[in-house]
């Protein structure tokens, strides 16, 4: 009997134990892989003006990116697209701003995207976007995209700047849409980076779009200041290592990128062949430490606050570890600098 009565409470133990290993393998290993999870990473900005002043004005931005939208959708389906656009709306934004990768290679999907999905976004200020390094796979791709924008809600830049909220307004956005695929016209990006450094525009938030975080080394080699910098192209590595909070804490048990460490590996491969294997992702970065996230940049004494979206599509079509996202910035929001993240079912 007492053999019984342990045999029981052993087994009820090993039952209770094991459930809780399966849980955490589904909620924390299964469930994130090719998982179609859409996270708000949410964050707070406080813009300090160089007289030490910080701005009083309050702005929401939702960024979205990396869409590659495709006849099939093998890397983003509409469904899915849809969830998106009913959330951002959600947010009530003042602005929604597209940093690249509208599309996956061919440009005509453009028209079905902007007419299912596109039209529907909704912002106090309006929508703005840029193209990505995907927009420009075929020699005609930006023009059809560009015509297919015409005349609707989405603004397009090309080493732009606008002025959302208007340009005499203290505290405004000016907004600077780089686009470092386009053909290089010089002299027009001289008259912006001139604009951007204007005593004229100090009182404003400089706000950057760029589509490949590498290129935010553009500010520095133009001595360009501006205050806060956002990024796609990376999809955070689409392929990350699993987060394992509070059990170990190494850096593969982080959430960090992994295509970095894949392509260093590969790189010390002794068999030229293999090393010179095309493979999705490729050279996607050169600076990996901008991969994924929030970050703050010194230049000089000016804070440059650097963000590079996950995205929303897949090229390849898979996620391990790596939600897509849309992200928002509340500027001026009277809080420390700081993220954070739900999930959207």
């Amino acid at each position: 009997m007492i053999l019984k009565t342990i045999f029981f409470k052993s087994f009820l133990f090993l039952k209770k134990i094991t459930f809780k290993i399966i849980l955490f393998l589904i909620t924390n290993v299964f469930y994130p892989i090719f998982s179609s999870n859409l996270k708000i990473e949410t964050l707070e900005l406080d813009i300090d003006r160089e007289d030490g002043k910080t701005n009083k004005q309050k702005f929401k931005i939702v960024q979205l990116s990396d869409i590659h939208y495709d006849k099939l959708p093998l890397r983003i389906s509409d469904s899915f697209l849809q969830k998106v656009v009913n959330s951002t709306n959600a947010l009530n934004p003042d602005l929604i701003l597209i940093t690249g990768d509208l599309v996956e290679r061919d440009p005509e999907p453009i028209t079905q995207l902007y007419k299912k999905h596109l039209s529907q976004l909704k912002s106090k200020y309006g929508v703005y976007a840029i193209l990505g390094n995907h927009d420009y796979k075929t020699t005609l791709g930006p023009e059809i995209i560009k015509n297919a924008l015409k005349n609707t809600n989405i603004t397009l830049l090309e080493n732009d700047i606008v002025y959302p909220m208007g340009k005499d307004k203290v505290g405004a956005i000016q907004l600077i849409g780089i686009d470092s695929y386009a053909k290089r016209d010089q002299n027009k990006l001289d008259r912006v980076y001139r604009e951007i450094n204007s005593t004229a525009s100090n009182d404003l938030i400089k706000f950057l779009l760029i589509h490949n975080p590498d290129h935010v080394s553009v500010l520095k080699e133009n001595n360009v200041k501006v205050d806060v910098v956002i990024a796609g192209h990376s999809h955070g590595s689409q392929i990350c290592f699993p987060k394992l909070n509070g059990i170990f804490k190494t850096r593969f048990t982080n959430g960090a990128p992994f295509l970095p460490y894949f392509e260093s590996f590969v790189q010390k491969i002794p068999i030229k062949f293999i090393r010179n294997i095309k493979y999705p992702g490729k050279k996607t970065l050169k600076n990996w430490e901008f991969g994924k996230g929030y970050f703050q940049i010194l230049q000089n004494s000016h804070k440059l606050n650097f963000y590079v979206n996950r995205g929303l599509g897949t090229h390849p079509p898979f996620r391990i570890f790596c939600d897509p996202e849309i992200t928002v910035i509340n500027l001026n929001s009277n809080n420390n600098d700081t993220t954070s993240s739900i999930k959207i079912d």
